[in-house]
C-alpha cells in the first residue's frame, strides 16, 4: 500500500463524504448515457446496479461477472459515474509506510499483488468496494461483496476503471 495507500486512506476516513447526510438521487438519464458510453468503449468497467443489487464486471455489453451485493440497504452511490482510484490494503508491515516487494519466485509474487480477503477498492467519490465489514461505516457508501467476488474484481481492477451506477428503479416506465 505504501504512503500513497495511506494518504488514500486517511483521505477516506477525513473526506467531506462522511458529512452528507442525504446524497442528491443519481439522474437515471446520466446513468444511461454513461453506460452507452462504456458499452462502446473497447475497456473494462464495473456496472452497480441498484434494482438488482449487484455489481458486475463488464466489458462493453460482455459480462465478465456478476457479483450480488451484501446487505439490506438500497444502493445510493453519490453520481453516475466513478474512476477507481486505489487497491487498499489492511497490513501492517514490520517497517513503517514501506512499500510491497516482489520476491524472487514467481509465487511470491503473485501473493504480493493478488487480493487480500481485507482489501478495498477505493473510488474517486470516497466509495468503497470490500468483502470484509472491517470496512462498513455509519456514513459513505461502501460495497459488500462475497469474498471469491471480490478477490475477482480487485485482480482484475485497474487504477482509472470506470464505474456506472444505475439506481434502484432505472427501469421504471415513468
Amino acid at each position: 500500500m505504501g504512503v500513497f495507500g495511506m494518504l488514500m486512506l486517511a483521505a477516506y476516513l477525513a473526506s467531506p463524504h462522511w458529512l452528507h447526510a442525504s446524497p442528491k438521487p443519481v439522474d437515471v438519464d446520466e446513468s444511461l448515457r454513461a453506460w452507452l458510453e462504456q458499452l462502446s468503449a473497447d475497456e473494462p468497467y464495473l456496472l452497480v446496479d441498484g434494482t438488482a443489487q449487484t455489481v458486475s464486471l463488464m466489458h462493453a455489453g460482455a459480462v465478465l461477472r456478476v457479483c450480488a451485493l451484501r446487505g439490506e440497504q438500497p444502493i445510493a452511490l453519490p453520481a453516475a459515474r466513478d474512476t477507481l482510484e486505489a487497491h487498499l490494503r489492511r497490513y501492517r508491515p514490520l517497517v513503517p509506510l514501506a512499500q510491497l516487494q516482489p520476491g524472487s519466485f514467481d509465487w511470491e509474487d503473485r501473493l504480493v499483488r493478488e487480493a487480500p480477503d481485507d482489501g478495498a477498492l477505493y473510488f474517486a467519490s470516497g466509495a468503497l468496494l470490500a468483502a470484509d465489514d472491517v470496512w462498513q461505516r455509519q456514513q459513505g457508501t461502501v460495497l459488500l461483496v462475497d469474498v471469491r467476488d471480490f478477490r475477482a474484481l480487485y485482480n482484475a481492477g485497474v487504477d482509472g476503471m470506470p464505474l456506472v451506477f444505475l439506481p434502484v428503479g432505472w427501469q421504471l416506465d415513468e
